[in-house]
């Protein structure tokens, strides 16, 4: 009984799988067609030879993990969980924001956030058991962003690399309203709360898979997604501009359909 069980489980969620990809084919295909120029741009060889270009390839590298995370979330009906990479996609394209905010503090904010990383990385070197040349490696790049370290009214190391929370920074970047609809429900989504619980009710079941707002998530982190490659683009110039304009333009003008799937 058990192996029957398995068996059915497993082929309940292959017709799933097929069954969401039929359902939200544009809103996939954007997102596949994206993951492709990041998947040929993100092995690329590239010279990073300032604080700014390293700040700005580390949260492009962080961006292509998140965006690839949302496919196999939304696939499997795991909206919850695919919202919240969407919400870390957002607050990277905040802090990428306020990076490039003002060319001449470029390199200035590059090293702003090297210092806040290399500082909790020390953690790291505390507990982790490194080979030597590593900790060494890791020590040598704490040590030489240490001084740039930014700390709060009580001497502390300050909790951000760009001394607010998400909030204050969406506003001193002109995104209050991102912030107030994106930021918050996506959080909600991330805290559990019930305004942000993505669950369907079916003849009195509540589904454990859910279609909701599926294609939303795919559009709108790939959104988040292109603005940072743009950022990213402009700095390193590894890809064709006319390729994220297209993505870019596709995603803005998406149109979204109400839809219902009886998931499990």
């Amino acid at each position: 009984m058990y192996d029957d069980e398995m068996a059915r489980g497993i082929e309940q969620n292959k017709a799933l799988k097929k069954l969401m990809l039929e359902r939200h084919r544009p809103a996939f295909d954007l997102w596949f067609r994206l993951a492709q120029v990041l998947e040929e741009a993100v092995v690329k060889e590239r010279m990073v030879d300032s604080a700014f270009g390293r700040a700005l390839d580390l949260f492009f590298l962080q961006t292509f993990k998140s965006h690839q995370s949302l496919y196999p979330l939304c696939v499997m009906g795991h909206g919850e969980d695919a919202a919240t990479i969407a919400r870390r996609l957002l607050e990277i394209s905040l802090q990428v924001g306020h990076l490039v905010s003002e060319e001449s503090k470029r390199e200035e904010h590059g090293e702003a956030y090297l210092a806040h990383f290399w500082h909790n990385a020390a953690d790291i070197l505390a507990k982790t058991e490194l080979p030597e040349a590593q900790r060494k490696w890791w020590e040598q790049h704490y040590q030489l962003y240490k001084p740039r370290l930014k700390f709060n009214s009580k001497g502390r190391p300050a909790n951000t690399w760009f001394g607010s929370n998400f909030a204050g920074l969406a506003a001193t970047l002109g995104l209050q309203e991102t912030y107030e609809k994106d930021y918050r429900f996506l959080s909600n989504v991330a805290h559990c709360s019930s305004r942000g619980l993505l669950l369907e009710k079916i003849n009195n079941a509540v589904q454990i898979k859910s279609e909701f707002l599926v294609p939303e998530i795919l559009v709108y982190g790939s959104k988040y997604t292109l603005w940072i490659t743009a950022n990213w683009n402009e700095h390193f110039a590894l890809i064709e501009p006319a390729k994220l304009e297209q993505l870019r333009d596709e995603a803005i003008n998406f149109r979204f359909k109400k839809t219902h799937l009886t998931l499990l």
